[in-house]
């Protein structure tokens, strides 16, 4: 089956003009909006910590507190595949003192997939994109495979082994191994956690045989051999994985997809708000420092303004429905 494409922008000319601009715009933008933040500014991460969308969200936390001149604290709410912070963040007050670690799984795909007491759209504005975080597959180190072949082999010979766990029901890495599912003909049954890494610990303990999740959350069990990787969902190998393939050059050539992470923020916010955070996000994803640190962590920054990102959020409601309805999934 063909898989529909991902909009995922490519990093070419125009994120390294946004990169030289951000310096000329982000002093001035600050400057324009000095009242705020008068007090600490909560950073909602959906997520246990420990997972990747933690580990970035607290980098992306402590250059923020830096480039705003307060403090920004991070409160992790997991549950629901995101929905249990997302719900409490599209009820807050629009005042720019609570934010959201936005991903893909939070921002598009769950809200979908799931009866949710907001609207996805309405009741959230975005601010800035960080980072693409490429999915990668890892599998029990003690199964008799060593690429994603034999995995496909192993699992149509043992049905009753063959199962994959993820950070959550209607997260993008669960609707990664639904597409597994139907791409490779397999019937691996998922097992839902509260995030990954207790996924990745049963993992790591046998429990189960595979886990779908950001190459952030696994590069760690990965260099220490406490798990396989058999291959990223990107279109190019991952520079901090470079031995490991992609799921075309291994056999599925249309499969090809990439979370994000991004920082949002309640609908609603004074212009003024929004100014200083997008100046301050951008400033964050232009930051050597930081984009040295995503890179070792499996993640690739790409900077992106809040007009950018609306459409481009917007945009990707379309591709995950397509691949909704390609794995057969329904709303809970």
């Amino acid at each position: 089956m063909k898989f529909p494409r991902s909009t995922i922008p490519s990093m070419g000319r125009r994120s390294l003009m946004l990169a030289g601009a951000c310096a000329v715009i982000v002093p001035q933008s600050l400057a324009q909006a000095a009242a705020y933040p008068e007090r600490p500014v909560r950073l909602v991460v959906t997520y246990p910590p420990g997972g990747s969308t933690d580990i970035v969200g607290r980098l992306v936390a402590a250059k923020l507190s830096a480039f705003l001149g307060q403090s920004v604290v991070v409160e992790n709410k997991p549950g629901a595949a995101g929905m249990i912070g997302a719900s409490e963040v599209a009820r807050a007050n629009p005042d720019g003192y609570t934010l959201i670690v936005h991903i893909v799984t939070t921002a598009v795909i769950s809200p979908m997939l799931q009866k949710v007491g907001f609207d996805p759209v309405r009741d959230f504005q975005p601010v800035g994109m960080v980072a693409r975080l490429p999915n990668v597959m890892i599998v029990d180190k003690n199964l008799p495979v060593s690429n994603l072949g034999e995995f496909i082999a192993w699992a149509k010979a043992n049905p009753g082994k063959a199962n994959f766990g993820t950070g959550g029901s209607g997260s993008v890495q669960h609707l990664t191994g639904e597409l597994l599912n139907v791409a490779a003909g397999l019937k691996l049954t998922h097992v839902a956690y509260k995030g990954a890494a207790p996924a990745i610990q049963d993992l790591i303990g046998g429990s189960i045989a595979a886990v779908f999740d950001n190459v952030t959350g696994t590069i760690g069990p990965i260099k220490a051999g406490q798990v396989r990787a058999l291959a990223v969902t990107s279109g190019e190998r991952v520079a901090s994985l470079p031995e490991v393939p992609t799921f075309a050059e291994s056999g599925l050539a249309e499969f090809k997809n990439a979370s994000w992470i991004s920082v949002f923020t309640r609908a609603g916010v004074p212009a003024d708000v929004l100014t200083t955070l997008e100046a301050a996000t951008l400033k964050v994803a232009n930051d050597p420092e930081l984009a040295s640190k995503l890179t070792e962590l499996g993640a690739v920054p790409a900077p992106m303004g809040a007009r950018e990102l609306d459409a481009f959020w917007k945009g990707e409601f379309s591709y995950w429905r397509s691949a909704i309805d390609a794995a057969g999934l329904k709303v809970e």
